[in-house]
Order: C-alpha cells, then structure tokens, then sequence
C-alpha cells in the first residue's frame, strides 16, 4: 500500500494524470476499451513505413503511425512527457530551446569534439521506455500499456511524435555520466538528438574524454557513427550543429546557403 501511495504522489507531484487502469488510460484518451487493446496487442499494422532521402545520400527509414494511434501518442506527449525534465545537457527537442543554445556553451573553446550515435531512435529499447515511465510513478501494468503505445517492435519508431522528447528521457543517464566527467576536467558538453559535442581548450584533456566517452556510450548501448567523428582545432572552422563557434557564434556556410 506504501508503494502504492508513494505511485500517486510522485504522479500528483508532477502534476501527471492519474492513471491506475487500462480503463482509466481509455477515458483519458477517449478511445474505447476493444480499440486500445489492439494498439497495446499489436500495433506495427497502424505504422506507415516509408523511406526519406537523406542529404548526404541514403535513406532513412520512417515509421508514420495512422492518425488516431498519433493522436494518443500525442496525448502522452502533451500530459505526461512534457512535464518530466531531461537532462541540462540535452538541446535537442525541447520546446522553447533554439538551435544557437547546442553551440553557444562551446563559444570560444579551442577544441571541439563531435560524435554521432548511430541508428539513434531504433538502438532505444522498449526497457528503457518502460523505465521512463516506470520513474514517473506509474504502476507495471500502465508502464507496460504507455511503452506499448509508444514503440514498435521494440524500439523507439522514427516518426512518432512521443520518440523525440522519450529519447532525450531515456538518456538521462547518458547524459549525466558525460557531464559529471566533462564537469570534472573543466570541459563544455551538450548534446542535440543524436550529435554530441565535447569542447575544452586543452587538446590532451579533450583526447582522454573520447576515449572515456566512447567507453561510457558503449556501456549505455550506444554506438558511434565512425564516419562523423571529428575533433576540430584552433587553425580550423569549429561548426556545431551548422553554426559556427569561434571566434563567436556565427552561421555556418552551409545554413547561410540555405537562406539566401
């Protein structure tokens, strides 16, 4: 009963809706009780798979749900996930945050560290979901029905409206572990989606960091793009996220051609 109670005062705590049943989560969405069952039982036939262009070559594989599965993913976005915070290190998917907030903490630095994660959405399991929600205060079974309603296949689909703000959830540990570290050694870290950048002004310190950092992703399961990683030097243009960073925040040449 304790733990029970200690469920709705972590939920009333952070103003989260109430959810204690598969009947509740029906009322709450306004969806019926047989068609939500589907949705929790099976839900990769109400997913559109299609393929994008990427700009650098290639394809990248998006997972469009139908519109009423959308409609209660974005009823757990708006209620629930948007009122748990990610980490102060993530700048990628949250509202009100600008793209200049990624770059503007690396200002200055002369080196300047960038590591992509490879296969970002679909390498965040649906255990990690369920721990997401699971800290929110909600019991197994309703962690299980959210996690179920949010994946597919067992991942983290790349088209749904809840996997952006749910990945920068499932990586607050990763987060923290990267920023406790770079707080040590006097280093600057943020990460946007699935670019993290690492800078500092001493090329020995930054150089040990990706090492450890390379370490501490493939612990939490993550794996680096090889292709993207770089570390970028003071006789070099130091660009994160397409702004450039030194000697001040600037446009980087490729944004500045997309506006002209």
């Amino acid at each position: 009963m304790a733990k029970y109670s200690q469920s709705l005062y972590t939920q009333r705590l952070l103003s989260l809706p109430i959810l204690q049943s598969i009947e509740d989560l029906s009322v709450k969405t306004r969806l019926p009780s047989p068609l939500l069952s589907q949705y929790l039982n099976d839900n990769s036939r109400y997913y559109c798979h299609i393929s994008v262009p990427k700009k650098n070559g290639g394809y990248r594989p998006i997972d469009s749900p139908n519109r009423q599965l959308k409609a209660i993913q974005r009823w757990i976005l708006r209620h629930i996930l948007e009122k748990l915070q990610p980490s102060v290190y993530a700048t990628g998917f949250v509202p009100g945050i600008a793209l200049k907030r990624n770059a503007i903490p690396h200002t200055g630095n002369q080196y300047i560290l960038k590591l992509d994660l490879k296969d970002f959405f679909p390498s965040i399991k649906a255990s990690y979901v369920y721990s997401v929600f699971r800290a929110a205060g909600y019991s197994k079974q309703i962690a299980y029905s959210l996690t179920s309603i949010c994946t597919l296949n067992g991942y983290l689909p790349q088209g749904a409206p809840t996997s952006p703000c749910l990945s920068n959830l499932v990586c607050l540990r990763l987060d923290q572990r990267i920023g406790k570290y770079c707080d040590r050694h006097a280093l600057t870290f943020t990460r946007y989606a699935d670019d993290i950048s690492i800078s500092g002004n001493k090329l020995s310190i930054v150089k040990k960091a990706w090492v450890v950092i390379k370490l501490i992703l493939s612990e939490e399961g993550y794996v680096i793009n090889k292709n993207k990683e770089m570390l970028s030097g003071p006789r070099s243009k130091r660009e994160i996220t397409g702004l450039v960073v030194t000697p001040k925040l600037g446009i980087g040449q490729r944004k500045y051609n997309m506006y002209r």
